[in-house]
């Protein structure tokens, strides 16, 4: 089954006062580590941003970007997965933030196989009612009529078919960088994963 992968990178940034796909993470941008694990499992990824400023930014870094802007005045998720799957090729998307710099190419692997057709959501799960919605596989009509300013966790709770993958351990994959401090962190172990 073929999916197609939408890159959220349309947040506010309130915390960092900087758009956060742009940042330098080891002389990297932030969005480079999200990307560069994508290519290699789809040939349909996208960006969805919030506005023309963050287009054109993020076309500066690189113009073969495909970049939407999702121009609704709700901040969530949901608006920017919305505006993607207008433009995706395939019924499943693998959503992502473009903050999560710690990815691995096998996380994506384990997912892949379980979007049959039949199931409506494949998502890893820490915990019952405790996701991780933004490293998960949704068909694209999970999201019709859905309130934009409900939360993804919402959206998977009210969905029947759907797998969980159980996630056993703590996990660095599901970190994203939401704070200065975050940021502080993730250049440190970007640092001690390379020196490994």
């Amino acid at each position: 089954m073929e999916v197609s992968c939408i890159v959220l990178a349309g947040g506010k940034s309130k915390r960092l006062g900087k758009d956060k796909a742009l940042l330098i993470l080891n002389k990297k941008h932030l969005i480079s580590y999200v990307l560069d694990v994508a290519r290699k499992f789809f040939s349909d990824v996208l960006i969805v941003v919030k506005n023309e400023g963050q287009k054109k930014k993020l076309e500066k870094f690189n113009k073969r970007l495909k970049i939407f802007e999702d121009r609704r005045r709700v901040f969530s998720p949901i608006a920017g997965i919305k505006e993607g799957i207008k433009h995706v090729k395939n019924d499943y998307v693998f959503v992502i933030g473009c903050d999560m710099p710690f990815i691995k190419e096998k996380t994506i692997r384990e997912l892949l196989p379980l979007a049959n057709g039949d199931v409506d959501c494949i998502a890893y799960a820490q915990a019952l009612n405790r996701y991780e919605p933004l490293c998960a596989i949704y068909k694209k009509k999970v999201f019709e009529g859905f309130d934009l300013e409900e939360g993804l966790h919402h959206l998977i709770d009210r969905i029947d078919n759907k797998v969980l993958v159980p996630v056993s351990k703590e996990t660095l994959e599901f970190f994203n960088v939401n704070t200065k401090e975050d940021l502080k962190f993730a250049r440190k172990m970007v640092k001690s994963l390379k020196s490994v």
